[in-house]
């Protein structure tokens, strides 16, 4: 059976805002008691709050990715959660595993470390917002356990190596950027692209299409 990517240790990308291509910044990882970044050796910009040059440790989650998880005290949480498809016993890093962390005037994205294997991962569909008013309408009649396909847009401005997520050749979105490299590699074997959660649109466009995708990762 496949088993879920680790949530223990994110990888924490950061989008350029010239090339638009994402870049690798470090690692945030949890062992049950202990917070851990570290940044990647081609970092060349630190994080608010995370000076470069040494690991940083912390019996809490460093600001910078606190921020970016819904607070318990929140009302909307548990709505939130859902549409996440998590539970609300959900940690930290599950949240910004499956989110992505994203927000409104950064380009920060945190996504899983795969693990060699059989695996499967899930991630919100991006790029929504790019889709045409019939293509977007697409995704209210899809319903949990649909299949989808990927595809290489290899004419894509932004980066020749985007895939799009699809059903029937319509267009539903995008794989996440920093996930790009791990899902190339999986799907050049046998692998399983399912609906996950369709959310409403008062969810947001990047909240419409949760997916998942099961397959096998070899490094």
């Amino acid at each position: 059976m496949a088993t879920l990517l680790r949530t223990d240790q994110l990888l924490v990308s950061r989008q350029d805002p010239t090339t638009r291509r994402f870049e690798t910044v470090g690692t945030l990882s949890f062992d049950g008691h202990l917070y851990t970044f570290e940044y990647a050796p081609t970092a060349t910009r630190a994080l608010p709050g995370l000076p470069m040059g040494r690991t940083r440790e912390s019996d809490v989650l460093f600001p910078i990715f606190a921020e970016r998880v819904i607070d318990p005290r929140r009302p909307e949480r548990p709505e939130t959660l859902k549409h996440l498809g998590l539970t609300r016993e959900a940690g930290p890093l599950e949240v910004l595993a499956v989110s992505g962390g994203g927000r409104t005037g950064d380009t920060y994205e945190l996504t899983p470390l795969p693990q060699p294997g059989d695996t499967s991962l899930v991630f919100l569909v991006h790029g929504v917002r790019h889709l045409t008013d019939v293509e977007r309408a697409a995704i209210d009649r899809l319903a949990p356990g649909d299949r989808l396909s990927l595809r290489l847009e290899a004419d894509n401005p932004v980066d020749d190596r985007a895939l799009l997520v699809t059903q029937d050749g319509g267009r539903l979105g995008y794989v996440p950027g920093p996930l790009l490299d791990y899902v190339h590699n999986i799907i050049t074997h046998d692998y399983e692209l399912v609906v996950e959660r369709v959310n409403p649109a008062a969810a947001g466009l990047h909240m419409r299409l949760l997916v998942r995708l099961s397959g096998r990762y070899e490094i």
